[in-house]
């Protein structure tokens, strides 16, 4: 059974729709990505009926940079995606005292490769 998700419009964070009114809809690897993605993109408690879902930006930003901190806490946020096995490389830097840019490589179950680049708030 195909492992399939509504797609999520990643300028408008919306549902998309095909040319016919269609809801769009993805598969597999790409929900994979798309779930790090929005979870990259929202605050742990953002999300009411999840609140573990997200990322704990309240540790890491609006002060200094501790990379130590921000790695723990990005590395935590993308493990909460179950088919992620790995992550290969992380880079993350500061985009301003309000957000972070996230850039990542890793492997996911079926041995496939992801890489994705997010900025956060």
């Amino acid at each position: 059974m195909a492992n399939t998700a509504w797609y999520i419009n990643p300028d408008t964070h919306d549902l998309d729709f095909d040319e016919n009114g269609i809801l769009k809809t993805i598969e597999e690897n790409e929900t994979a990505a798309q779930n790090i993605r929005l979870t990259l993109e929202a605050g742990k408690g953002d999300f009411d009926l999840v609140p573990s879902h997200g990322t704990d930006y309240a540790q890491i930003l609006g002060q200094p940079m501790d990379a130590g901190a921000a790695d723990e806490v990005i590395r935590e946020a993308i493990f909460q995606e179950d088919r992620l096995v790995s992550i290969d490389e992380i880079s993350i830097k500061e985009s301003d005292r309000r957000g972070l840019e996230i850039s990542f490589s890793g492997t996911l179950n079926d041995g496939e490769g992801i890489h994705m680049e997010v900025t956060s708030r």
